[in-house]
């Protein structure tokens, strides 16, 4: 990974992001910071000429003093420059104008006869401006077969520079089946040699939507003024976990959530099936067993924040249980350690081993777990000490990839609440404070083919920590990627947290002497 700046801090390493310690994260920021993994990895991969190489690194250079002046448009322009390079596709103007085009629409979640506003956005300047008017057309097309047209407007001739002359036009959704569709914008200018450039956005078309959801939301008030009234606290607890469901619409129109895969109806379905539970005084979560979602509302900026959870059958309420708190990589959320991974193994070893397992979204895609995504692990291990009998000296910290820096980093800053760590393929800004942590042992795994995060990040941190006399195990799997090292490890995971208990006097001496150092 490559770090770039974002909010109030610049850290730069040559060849990648060691860690990512800031108050908050621009979106533009967190996007260089997306596509600069990207580069890194594809950078890491490919067999380049000395030429290529020395081009390569000069477009990389120019993106790190571009994002350290917080010109995030020219940092992008110059690292799909330098991915192009490496792909050996070219930079022709045409190229460089698709990687800079977003298409902005007003919402994504539609019904038929509804009009959706499509906005052209240029992300960057070009270097080469592109010659010649544009026209082509926007196309409604099949999001499993793109080549199947529903619906066609034609568009141009317009200029090809977005930012100074923005474009946008309003598109009638027709009668159509309910699904996922593509708004796909394909344009060409009239040099017949040139490239064409194409852009897609995903839409939802969903038939009725709007009315359940004034229903829902209107309902959702209704039963929180009632408990309330009633000073029903424990239940209002819950009450998030129907509020986020009823929200998904807004935040997939808002561009907070990738929708591709949500059933909108059925999460108000969910919704109404906890608001009965709540209207009846019925804690809806209660006697829940197994992998299901939850949500809670945010003391960082009143927003509802979900996260998933996995209560093992053998849970019992009399008796304290062991607790996982699990962080997904970039680019993930709440649902990648259960979805993911070989389909759920996580959640397989947590039933075997009686584990309540909870796994935060971390706010933004590449958080990097610091300011508020720290704050919303931190506020999800509460809500489940909260609502489940967890054992204070069993409380655990994992996570894969950009969760691997987030397992360090967290603990770093909470040095008293995990009883042990197992960071997966991560690192840290900082090694230096693994001091504010050696009470607790940690199990550290990588692989020495990782192109994504290379395993020196772990090493180090090892290093460091064998210096400091840290109970430490090192799994540093031969020829691993970045990818195929989590799932064989899951054991050793699990047989690491099984042998190992938080000694609180440990933590309190731990933290003093860190303080000294």
């Amino acid at each position: 990974m490559i770090l770039f700046k974002a909010a109030h801090r610049v850290i730069l390493s040559t060849a990648i992001l060691i860690a990512f310690c800031v108050t908050g994260l621009a979106q533009d920021a967190g996007q260089v910071l997306r596509v600069s993994v990207g580069f890194g990895t594809l950078k890491n991969t490919v067999t380049m000429t000395p030429e290529k190489k020395a081009e390569v690194d000069r477009l990389e250079a120019l993106a790190r003093a571009a994002n350290a002046a917080s010109k995030y448009g020219d940092a992008l322009k110059h690292l799909y420059h330098a991915m192009a390079l490496i792909r050996g596709t070219g930079w022709t103007p045409a190229n460089a104008l698709t990687s800079a085009l977003t298409i902005k629409l007003d919402r994504v979640v539609l019904e038929p006869g509804k009009s959706v506003t499509v906005r052209l956005a240029q992300m960057y300047t070009l270097d080469e401006p592109l010659q010649g008017k544009l026209s082509g057309a926007i196309q409604i097309v099949s999001a499993d077969q793109p080549t199947q047209v529903k619906a066609s407007k034609p568009i141009g001739p317009i200029a090809p520079d977005f930012i100074a002359q923005p474009f946008s036009t309003e598109m009638t959704i027709p009668d159509l089946a309910d699904g996922n569709y593509r708004i796909s914008i394909k344009l060409e200018t009239a040099d017949a040699k040139a490239d064409s450039i194409a852009k897609n956005a995903t839409i939802r078309i969903e038939r009725g939507l709007e009315a359940k959801l004034t229903a829902a939301k209107a309902r959702a008030a209704k039963t929180e003024a009632m408990l309330k009234e009633k000073h029903k606290d424990a239940l209002l607890a819950a009450l998030p976990s129907a509020s986020y469901r009823i929200a998904l619409v807004d935040l997939a129109n808002a561009g907070d959530i990738s929708f591709d895969k949500v059933d909108f109806a059925a999460e108000i379905k969910e919704a109404n099936v906890i608001l009965d539970a709540l209207d009846s005084m019925n804690d809806p979560f209660v006697t829940q067993r197994g992998d299901f979602r939850k949500a809670y509302r945010s003391r960082v900026d009143n927003s509802f924040q979900p996260y998933r959870i996995f209560v093992p059958t053998s849970y019992d309420s009399s008796k304290r249980s062991a607790l996982i708190i699990a962080l997904h990589g970039m680019g993930g959320d709440e649902n990648s350690y259960f979805d993911a991974y070989a389909r759920g193994a996580f959640k397989v070893e947590a039933e075997h081993r009686g584990y309540v397992v909870a796994c935060p979204k971390g706010r933004k895609p590449a958080s990097m777990y610091v300011g508020d995504a720290e704050t919303d692990v931190m506020d999800v291990v509460a809500e489940v000490k909260r609502d489940y009998n967890i054992d204070p000296d069993r409380i655990y910290l994992t996570g894969h990839s950009m969760g691997g820096f987030g397992t360090w980093s967290v603990a770093i800053d909470h040095p008293d609440v995990f009883a042990a760590l197992a960071p997966v393929a991560g690192g840290v800004m900082n090694p230096q404070a693994m001091a504010k942590i050696a009470h607790i042992p940690q199990l550290v795994v990588h692989g020495d083919n990782d192109k994504t995060v290379p395993v020196e990040r772990s090493r180090v941190m090892v290093a460091e920590g064998k210096k400091l006399g840290v109970e430490m195990k090192y799994i540093e799997v031969p020829g691993g990627s970045h990818v195929d090292v989590v799932v064989p490890t899951f054991k050793e995971v699990f047989d690491w947290f099984d042998a190992h208990r938080r000694k609180p006097g440990e933590a309190k001496a731990g933290a003093a002497a860190a303080k000294s150092r």
